[in-house]
């Protein structure tokens, strides 16, 4: 059998003591009422032959009074007994990761590698709309589609950490085709106007031109953020194996390659979808994933759910019904003397 619970308690603290002084100021106008009656005359032809409201009546106005208090207070406690069937709509956006996995990524400019950066700034974004459906595609010097958009954050995780630099044979950077892989994603799952790219990738983009995928971008209204990962100082990139003769990989005359943060194309990105772009720090994540909570938001889902039955309209209609009931006990009819 469903308990009785309240929405509102608060109110039941109320009642206890409103309730009672309510009572108790009422009770002590009724006494002096009787009190200043009897001065000014005999209490039983009063009764009869007046208009005033008669002994009987008086004190049952004065309860109806004191009673319909205590049932509004109850009504804004807000009852609650047994269930009712429900749905619980979910608001959100859809957003696509855009992963950097070119071997550059392996750098170590803040003392881990920049992917484990990306990862890190990744889930910190998300935890801020956890509400929104993501997806996960990851480039190098090709991109394609990891994960598509879901409302599975647990799931997403999984595929982002999963994610390395091995999973892609071109160890390059091509930011283009990661935007046009993410223009294509969008054409077939989404609603325009509540679509969001999110870049993470340190900028180094050797090929492809991305005025083109931005453009298509920026005809549907789809923001891009971007986060660098890295630093302008660099650091020299790992080689490609633990088994390498040496720690660090080299160019084809022999030299360490440095890799550096290259912002240019990310602010592009960035400022010509009407986005916003942010180098990497312990805090920057967070204020992109409060730029994204911020953001306009469409019902994705509605899920059937049961709740508890509210019976605030109980207490109510008690209330109204005192309330009407109140001036009807209204002062007694003259009777003729006999």
């Amino acid at each position: 059998m469903s308990s009785l619970n309240f929405g509102e308690p608060i109110y039941l603290a109320v009642f206890s003591v409103l309730v009672p002084l309510a009572a108790w100021g009422l009770t002590r106008e009724h006494r002096r009422w009787r009190q200043a009656l009897r001065r000014f005359g005999e209490e039983r032809l009063l009764d009869d032959f007046s208009r005033l409201p008669s002994k009987r009546s008086r004190p049952v106005r004065l309860a109806l009074k004191a009673g319909s208090l205590g049932l509004i207070l109850l009504a804004l406690a807000r009852p609650e007994l047994g269930t009712q069937p429900g749905s619980r709509a979910q608001a959100g956006r859809d957003v696509l990761v855009l992963l950097d996995l070119s071997r550059s990524m392996n750098a170590a400019d803040s003392g881990v590698s920049r992917l484990t950066l990306a990862k890190q700034s990744a889930a910190q974004v998300l935890a801020a709309v956890p509400e929104h459906r993501v997806g996960l595609i990851v480039f190098g010097g090709s991109a394609f589609l990891q994960l598509p958009l879901t409302a599975n954050h647990t799931a997403f995780q999984r595929f982002l950490d999963a994610a390395s630099t091995d999973d892609l044979g071109d160890p390059a950077t091509d930011l283009a085709s990661a935007l046009h892989a993410a223009g294509t994603t969008f054409e077939h799952d989404g609603e325009r106007g509540y679509q969001t790219v999110l870049i993470l990738s340190d900028g180094e983009s050797g090929s492809g031109d991305i005025g083109p995928p931005l453009a298509r971008l920026r005809r549907v209204r789809i923001p891009v953020f971007a986060l660098g990962i890295g630093t302008a100082e660099g650091a020299p990139v790992p080689a490609d194996s633990a088994e390498a003769p040496e720690q660090w990989h080299r160019d084809h005359i022999g030299r360490v390659v440095v890799t550096r943060l290259e912002e240019g194309e990310l602010r592009r990105a960035a400022r010509e979808t009407n986005g916003s772009y942010a180098r990497w720090t312990p805090d920057a994540a967070r204020r992109v994933g409060a730029e994204l909570a911020q953001s306009e938001r469409r019902v994705l889902a509605a899920n059937e759910t049961t709740e508890r039955a509210n019976r605030f309209q109980w207490p109510l209609g008690a209330a109204i019904l005192a309330l009407a009931l109140e001036p009807m006990l209204g002062a007694s009819r003259s009777r003729r003397a006999k």
